[in-house]
């Protein structure tokens, strides 16, 4: 790994290290914005053809909070996955994923005037290179900070394996060799080691303000949510925990699809296993993030809550049905707002000139996300 060591260059990075090492002519003291990657691919070497199969980027301040994420699968073109035991990815996932050369513009947006940061970046480093050279981009020189070096300097373990970094600071893993599961790994021990480290880092380069990437969001990205499981909070939020924070919004079929699986999920008033994977193929399909998925969850609980109030009544039993619905999508107080008139008669049916609803409530439009209204009342529907 030469081009890791401070104050080394490679095709497309300028690595730092401590400031007294720092590159020639001194170096650059940089403190972020940091752009935090990591790439799974079809094999172990460029030069012989192998192509990046998934790509996560965020954007990390000192701090280590995270600003913006992007997270996509990437069609390889032709070539096939590879090991699929490893990373999760067949070539079934790929086959409808943009081109890294569709999605440049958002790599490079991220990029753009921060320290890339990687674990084992010449890894990163020389994929990269290659899929924007195959791209027909051109990338100035960037300053970068492997998180291996960093680690090593700073972390006493048995070894510096970014799994092994996380287990022992307590983080979950349980999306280990996906691309963003990596890169959260990354942003998360990233202020801890730079704190332990102490002084200033240097690198041979400053910032790049100007990549020139073209325009972001020209193509939907394919996501996905791994190692899915119940936990204490449920499959819901395990599924939205994966994907990136934000991505694209899904056409009316694929929010047509997602919202008929979730109905479907939902006629026990639970989701289990097979229906969550489910789910969370559709959104990944659709290009969602976490965002767009809580937005589509809250529009098939408006649609509830708009069947609930169509015969201008409201039972205990009505309630009941719409609390254990959000309760299976993770958020169990959604329905705190709605009341019947007589909480203490079993059977009480409430007319709608009764209040039903607490002044107090705060709930967004199902549809258009804004304050004030539901989503059967929505301007944009009427």
């Amino acid at each position: 790994m030469p081009y890791a060591a401070p104050g080394r260059r490679g095709p497309l990075f300028a690595y730092g290290g401590p400031h007294r090492q720092g590159a020639r002519r001194g170096g650059t003291v940089l403190d972020g914005p940091f752009a935090v990657v990591d790439v799974e691919t079809t094999g172990f070497s460029p030069d012989r053809g192998d192509r990046v199969i998934e790509i996560a980027v965020a954007r990390v301040d000192a701090r280590g909070v995270v600003e913006e994420e992007f997270a996509t699968l990437l069609n390889p073109q032709g070539r096939s996955t590879g090991a699929v035991f490893i990373h999760g990815i067949s070539d079934d996932a790929v086959r409808d994923a943009p081109l890294f050369s569709d999605v440049l513009g958002d790599v490079l947006g991220l990029l753009e005037g921060a320290v890339v940061v990687a674990h084992n970046a010449v890894f990163e480093e020389r994929f990269l290179s290659a899929e924007l050279q195959r791209a027909g981009a051109q990338v100035p020189t960037l300053p970068a900070l492997c998180s291996l070096w960093l680690a090593r300097q700073t972390v006493d373990a048995p070894n510096h394996k970014l799994a092994t970094l996380g287990r022992r600071a307590g983080l979950p893993m349980h999306d280990a060799h996906a691309a963003l599961g990596d890169v959260r790994t990354v942003a998360a021990l990233l202020p801890g080691m730079l704190r332990d480290h102490g002084g200033p880092l240097a690198y041979g380069v400053d910032v790049q303000a100007q990549l020139g990437g073209g325009a972001r969001g020209l193509t939907t990205p394919r996501t996905r949510a791994v190692g899915l499981h119940h936990g204490s909070d449920g499959w819901m939020s395990s599924l939205m925990s994966r994907l990136p924070t934000t991505g694209a919004e899904a056409d009316d079929a694929m929010a047509a699809d997602y919202l008929g699986a979730l109905a479907v999920a939902l006629e026990d008033g639970k989701i289990v296993g097979d229906e969550a994977r489910l789910l969370a193929k559709l959104a990944g399909r659709a290009g969602m993030g976490a965002h767009q998925v809580a937005a589509l969850n809250e529009r098939f609980l408006e649609t509830l809550r708009a069947e609930v109030f169509d015969d201008g009544v409201v039972t205990k039993e009505e309630l009941q049905q719409l609390k254990t619905a959000a309760a299976g999508l993770g958020v169990p107080r959604y329905f705190d707002d709605v009341v019947v008139a007589d909480p203490t008669a079993a059977n009480t049916r409430t007319t709608a000139t009764e209040p039903v609803l607490r002044p107090a409530s705060t709930r967004r439009c199902g549809h258009c996300r804004q304050p004030g209204h539901y989503r059967p009342r929505c301007p944009q529907l009427t």
